[in-house]
């Protein structure tokens, strides 16, 4: 008897041990991957007129993101910073080594971002709803309200879904 209770107390400890060693990964903790993130997918709702008049919905694809910027890689170090590194296809008006481009915020609760989109070059922290954030995949989507007085494109509201593969 004495030893099946002895049992039991030893399965239970080593349960409590082993369930209250193992620690939740915090969005943050897979946002901050050392070797940062690449841009896989880049869609928008509606359409996007590019300055030709074509209208597209994928902005890799489309013309929208340049070749030379689907090889760059983006970092969210744990110091708040969010850094961009170019890839082997360097475009003419990108810096060739690592620049920061500005600090970002995480809202866990709430699951916003709050980045720098390096294909917008502006300086502006974008706020980015996180639809997927996991060890191997962040995607996040972007409103943005485009008005007549924008000379950016057609007035109106544009969703941009964002897919980035962890680099591993």
């Amino acid at each position: 008897m004495k030893k099946n209770i002895l049992s039991v107390i030893a399965i239970a400890l080593v349960g409590i041990i082993a369930f209250t060693s193992c620690e939740k990964q915090t969005m943050t903790d897979y946002l901050t991957t050392e070797k940062g993130w690449k841009l896989t997918a880049a869609t928008t709702t509606p359409y996007w007129t590019l300055n030709d008049n074509t209208q597209i919905t994928d902005l890799i694809g489309g013309g929208y993101v340049y070749e030379c910027e689907t090889d760059d890689v983006i970092k969210f170090n744990a110091d708040g910073y969010e850094y961009m590194n170019p890839g082997a296809n360097v475009c003419e008006w990108q810096p060739s080594q690592e620049t920061s481009l500005g600090k970002w915020e995480i809202n866990e609760e709430s699951k916003v971002l709050n980045m720098q989109i390096p294909f917008f070059y502006d300086e502006e922290m974008e706020s980015c709803k996180i639809v997927t954030l996991n060890k191997d995949e962040l995607q996040v989507q972007y409103t943005w309200e485009l008005t007549e007085d924008d000379a950016k494109g057609v007035p109106g509201t544009y969703t941009f879904t964002l897919t980035y593969e962890r680099v591993k």
